[in-house]
């Protein structure tokens, strides 16, 4: 992502169908979706439940945004592809992956230099190693269907990625999944989203999260996020803020991140800013009070 260009949204996803029930004798919301085996069904609290003991409340699971939206959509993910986002057979594969993808590289792109790289590395493991080998590599003009394009970044990219593979060698494989991604934190070129990314992939992990501008403004809208707190200078403590608001919808953290990515990023910016009161002229939209996140 950002969590961006990777992962891929799950093909599946097209033989989802929704329906909303709301009984009147309990409130649950109840939602179906239709699966290669058969029809499933999934229950949320009612719309004015809060939850835990923060004001937040569910809301409507039909309605953009809420936290019965994005338990319900998280679930649909979990039920047709839990695991869509893992690309390598291997902790280097996915470093990888993760290094060529991120802002400014569109998935095809990433995904292309990923195919290329990969394969001279199971054919010659040490060929990622040497900079001046990846360089070339990322120098060529990729097939992206019928046209040729170049793969921006390409020396910083080299540079990133032959420090991660020899680097490899002195990763504790059996650490926890915080542990290594604080290992991998300490190779150049890798940060916190990107190291988290990495784990996430590779351990289908729900102790990280991938922070980046559409899980910031979802958790924004939810009032889950302070506005004045940004990844850059606050990772460590929105991530805690992010998987306690998982956790209070019980929901995946890997999944929720998919999900609040991929609808974030295709809403019109003009309507995202409209719901965080940043459009000019506009009064801003009335967001639930915070969870109490020791925010």
């Amino acid at each position: 992502m950002t969590s961006s260009s990777f992962p891929l949204r799950p093909s599946q996803m097209h033989n989802i169908i929704l329906f909303m029930h709301l009984s009147h004798e309990t409130s649950i919301q109840r939602v179906f979706v239709r699966t290669e085996t058969g029809v499933v069904s999934h229950e949320v609290p009612s719309p004015g439940e809060t939850i835990g003991n923060g004001s937040l409340q569910w809301g409507m699971a039909e309605e953009l945004l809420t936290p019965a939206y994005w338990a319900t959509q998280a679930w649909m993910w979990e039920v047709q592809a839990p695991e869509h986002y893992k690309l390598g057979s291997s902790l280097e594969e996915e470093t990888l992956a993760c290094l060529l993808g991120g802002y400014g590289i569109p998935a095809e792109v990433g995904l292309a230099a990923y195919e290329r790289l990969r394969e001279r590395f199971i054919d010659d493991p040490q060929t990622l190693n040497r900079e001046e080998s990846v360089l070339e590599m990322l120098l060529e003009p990729l097939d992206i269907g019928e046209r040729k394009v170049r793969y921006r970044f390409a020396k910083q990219k080299a540079r990133y990625i032959s420090a991660a593979m020899n680097a490899m060698p002195q990763v504790d494989r059996e650490a926890s999944d915080r542990d290594l991604r604080d290992k991998l934190v300490d190779i150049p070129g890798i940060g916190l989203k990107t190291a988290s990314w990495i784990v996430r992939n590779w351990r289908n992990s729900d102790d990280v999260s991938i922070l980046d501008i559409h899980i910031l403004r979802a958790g924004q809208i939810l009032g889950v996020f302070p506005k004045e707190r940004t990844v850059e200078k606050h990772y460590l403590m929105l991530e805690d803020s992010y998987l306690e608001f998982a956790a209070s919808i019980s929901v995946r953290a890997s999944i929720l991140d998919s999900v609040m990515w991929m609808t974030m990023r295709q809403m019109p910016i003009s309507m995202v800013k409209r719901l965080l009161g940043e459009e000019a002229g506009k009064p801003p939209k009335s967001v639930p009070m915070q969870l109490a996140l020791g925010l």
